[in-house]
Order: structure tokens, then C-alpha cells, then sequence
């Protein structure tokens, strides 16, 4: 069975505009999509897609080591936001012995953010302004303003293709942080914005030890919002 490393250099006929081009996709989709699963999925190819770039900068291991950094954020993710998901779906489900007011009270909360933290914001709470079409849109400016930052600021010892990714991811993940404040989402784009800084630091330090560091940092700040998504599904649950 291929190692890590040994993946990354098979997928080296990608070229880096592909790389880019895929950055875009999946910091657009953490932008834009509201259920919990293709989020997660979103985030884990990201951390792929930004391994495979950084593979051709720095040694092979220490790019696979990041891209493995992120297999273990996503399913600490993954797992707090199932557990929360299967809690809701039991509150929510009408009991045998319980199908009065348990049901109204489900009904009456349908339109409230029931899953707000696992797909989505409450339409009623959340402006129109920051809807679907909202978010389109700021992809959109956030793109034209990564290129035009590329091509006017580029970031020393960087490509251009590197330097627009750098961009991109923190200003998606910005404006991702800025949009939301469920846990689930402010994971997502706190993950984007540091996954773009890491794109510019590892370029400027390549030592083993920091990025041990730097991985460890990021397994916490996974761990501390995966306690905070299930300290939120508690509190909706006590809303039934």
C-alpha cells in the first residue's frame, strides 16, 4: 500500500493552476454550503490540495505530515457534529408514548434553527443580506481581490499561483468567520484562513519541529470548537 508521501508524488501531473483552481472550489463551497458533511468533505480536500502544493516546495514528508494534520481535524469535527446531528434527531422524533406536546413542541421549533449548527443559519435570525446569493457574490469579490492582491503584492520566495493561494484562503476564511457564528462554520473558516497562512509560513520555516508544532496547535483549536459544537447541540436541545 502507497504511502502518503508516495501519493502526493503520483498526483505531482497536476499542475499548480489545478491546485489553485481546486482551492477555489473547495474555499468557495466552505463559503457557501450549509450541510455539515460536504463542509467537512470540502475541508479535508482542501487540506489535500494544499499538501499537494506544498509538496513541490518543501520535502515530500513534511507535506504529507500537514496533510495528515488535517485527516485528523476532520474527523474531530466530523464526530462532534454526528453526535450532535443523531441527539437532534432523537429530540426531534415523536416517542411512542409522547406524541402531544413533544410533537407540537418539535413543530413549533421547524423553522428555528433546529440544525442550524449542522446545516445551516436560521433564515428567521439571519439577515437576507448574508443568504445564498450573498455568499455567491462575496466568492466572487474575493477571488477578483486574491488576484488582483497576487498580482500587485506578491509575497517573496512565493510563485504567483502560491501567493494567490495564500490570498484567497484567508480572505475566504475571513469572510467566513465574519458571515457566521455557528461553531460548525467558524471551524471551517478559521481552518481555511490558518491553511493559507501555512501556505506562506512553511515557505519561511521548514524544520520538523515546527511544524509538529504547528499541527499540534491546530488538533487543539480542532478539539476546543468540536466541544464547543457539542456545548451548542446541548443547548438546542433544552429548546425542546
Amino acid at each position: 500500500m502507497p504511502t502518503l508521501p508516495e501519493i502526493l508524488a503520483r498526483l505531482q501531473f497536476l499542475t499548480q493552476e489545478s491546485a489553485l483552481l481546486g482551492l477555489f472550489i473547495t474555499a468557495g463551497v466552505i463559503l457557501v454550503a450549509r450541510d455539515w458533511r460536504t463542509l467537512i468533505l470540502a475541508l479535508l480536500a482542501q487540506y489535500i490540495l494544499a499538501g499537494l502544493i506544498l509538496s513541490r516546495v518543501i520535502r515530500p514528508d513534511l507535506a504529507a505530515l500537514k496533510v495528515m494534520i488535517g485527516a485528523f481535524i476532520c474527523p474531530i469535527l466530523f464526530l462532534s457534529a454526528r453526535q450532535v446531528s443523531t441527539r437532534l434527531a432523537f429530540f426531534a422524533s415523536p416517542a411512542e408514548g409522547n406524541k402531544g406536546a413533544g410533537w407540537i413542541n418539535f413543530r413549533g421549533w421547524s423553522n428555528f434553527s433546529l440544525m442550524s449548527l449542522i446545516k445551516g443559519q436560521d433564515r428567521r435570525r439571519s439577515p437576507a443580506a448574508t443568504g445564498f446569493m450573498f455568499r455567491v457574490l462575496a466568492v466572487l469579490l474575493m477571488i477578483i481581490i486574491a488576484n488582483t492582491l497576487s498580482n500587485t503584492f506578491t509575497l517573496p520566495d512565493l510563485s504567483l499561483n502560491m501567493t494567490t493561494a495564500v490570498y484567497w484562503l484567508v480572505l475566504a476564511g475571513l469572510v467566513t468567520l465574519i458571515l457566521t457564528e455557528d461553531p460548525m462554520r467558524v471551524a471551517h473558516g478559521l481552518f481555511t484562513a490558518l491553511t493559507g497562512f501555512d501556505l506562506y509560513y512553511t515557505t519561511i520555516e521548514k524544520s520538523l519541529l515546527m511544524t509538529g508544532l504547528w499541527g499540534a496547535v491546530n488538533l487543539l483549536i480542532a478539539l476546543a470548537i468540536g466541544y464547543l459544537i457539542i456545548a451548542k447541540g446541548a443547548g438546542l436541545e433544552e429548546e425542546f
